[in-house]
């Protein structure tokens, strides 16, 4: 059995993905018994394991855990928590080498009391009837109330009656443009809206952007927002990628341009649409929004769909309590602590790690106004420093003005936060898939509609496996 520490850079590794899933079967038998949580010889601090089942994409906010978790065991608080670590395969990007070997260890005996995977790892889990209903302590006294999270973080991962996963933190991809040059209702907009905008604008359609295959990588996560519900397990790709392989097919050959991106080119109405990556409520946000558009209004117009939904979400990194630990409100009370309480979310936040779940968190975040707060950074040698920065992130344009976020900026995310609709259960290798068999249609080997009928099956057949 592999276990090994935890490499801290993993979600900032680029990779290949595979154009399968290697589902891994999990036979975890419900009766057997927990040996993870034991009294320890620390008073009366009781034992909680969290197995770690390692990815790529491991939730860089554990970088931030080791100090929190290492004053929480040196305390005189109630819990002792020791993590192990499941490592994965080099050419495993999704965990599934990882959750395996944690598997096999269940099944010797040496069941943990939380598992931390990604939400779509430990659904499989779920399915299987291994994780305990989260409702019943979160009604408790001990840990996080519901009414502590936001309100989508506690749509996202019911399901029927039941939370058997939570997460701390998501970060959100979306796109924005001029509200003078979309209107304002182009909010999420359409397919045929974007279609339209592409062709009547003059300059370049995204921001630092310019390839053929930067504006297919852009259609294509709207497509698979609008055509695959992973929760009822359908998918209908007619209605989404048929004209947008349709308006593909015509575009003329591009060429990448080389050398900086220019900063002023969404406000110099140069370029139409900036991709907006929100890993928390922070200075990055807020430098990305007053670089590109300043103080002049913008409209989130997101990936074009027909149904509306114009963002996507990315939940690396979760948490579930195994029915079989003999210390299910203790351990909800140590994951709590460590990974919810107000400074940990608020710090995640402020370092990129994506957007807390916890409402009193976002909205002090919200109303900061030029408050002092840490930011991390490296200098030349790799050693890391602390700076001083603002939430509302002031930039200095070359003539001297200072931009700082206004308060009709900061109440627009606020209220797009507020009605975002999260998918923590979303496995992204669906995304390559249709990227991987449209190839076939822009090398001419394929139609459009022997596409559909592939990737309709393709799918299709994995949504049956995860029913």
């Amino acid at each position: 059995m592999k276990k090994t520490a935890i490499f801290l850079s993993l979600a900032m590794l680029a990779c290949s993905v595979s154009c399968s899933e290697n589902k891994t079967e999990l036979s975890v038998a419900p009766d057997s018994s927990s040996q993870s949580s034991q009294s320890t010889s620390d008073g009366e601090k009781t034992h909680i394991t969290i197995a770690l089942a390692e990815s790529y994409d491991t939730w860089v906010g554990w970088q931030h855990a080791w100090e929190e978790i290492e004053k929480l065991n040196a305390g005189d608080g109630p819990y002792y928590v020791e993590v192990i670590h499941y490592e994965f395969d080099e050419d495993d990007h999704y965990g599934d080498s990882s959750v395996s070997r944690l598997s096999m260890d269940i099944l010797a005996g040496k069941a943990p009391d939380v598992i931390s995977a990604s939400p779509f790892q430990l659904d499989k889990f779920r399915r299987n009837g291994y994780l305990t209903d989260l409702y019943p302590l979160m009604d408790s006294d001990v840990g996080m109330n519901r009414e502590d999270f936001l309100d989508s973080v506690i749509d996202s991962v019911d399901i029927d009656g039941e939370i058997n996963v939570i997460y701390p933190a998501f970060t959100v991809h979306t796109a924005a443009a001029k509200t003078e040059l979309v209107g304002a209702d182009s909010e999420n907009w359409t397919i045929q809206q974007a279609i339209d905008a592409y062709n009547s604008f003059g300059g370049d359609f995204l921001a630092e952007n310019y390839t053929k295959y930067d504006i297919r990588h852009y259609f294509f996560n709207g497509v698979m927002m609008d055509s695959i519900d992973c929760r009822a397990h359908t998918c209908d790709l007619n209605s989404a990628l048929v004209p947008v392989l349709d308006f593909l097919i015509g575009l003329p050959p591009m060429e990448k341009r080389f050398g900086n991106p220019d900063i002023g080119q969404i406000h110099n109405n140069t370029a139409l649409v900036k991709q907006l990556e929100i890993k928390g409520i922070n200075y990055f946000y807020a430098s990305s929004v007053l670089m590109n558009f300043q103080n002049e209004p913008m409209t989130f117009v997101g990936y074009p769909t027909n149904n509306g939904r114009g963002t996507y979400t990315d939940v690396t990194g979760g948490f579930a309590i195994m029915t079989n630990s003999k210390h299910k409100k203790e351990a909800w009370g140590a994951i709590s602590r460590l990974f919810f309480g107000s400074t940990f979310q608020s710090d995640i936040s402020l370092h990129a790690y994506g957007i807390p779940v916890k409402k009193s968190t976002v909205k002090n975040l919200l109303e900061l106004e030029g408050a002092e707060v840490f930011s991390q950074s490296f200098d030349d040698s790799g050693k890391q420093s602390r700076d001083m920065s603002s939430i509302n992130s002031a930039v200095e344009l070359p003539d001297g003005t200072e931009l700082k976020l206004s308060a009709e900026q900061k109440k627009q995310l606020e209220d797009f936060l507020n009605e975002l609709e999260i998918d923590p259960f979303v496995n992204r290798n669906m995304e390559q898939i249709i990227k991987e068999e449209s190839d076939y249609v822009f090398e001419g080997e394929r139609s459009v509609e022997q596409c559909v009928d592939i990737l309709q099956n393709r799918i299709g057949l994995y949504l049956s496996e995860t029913q």
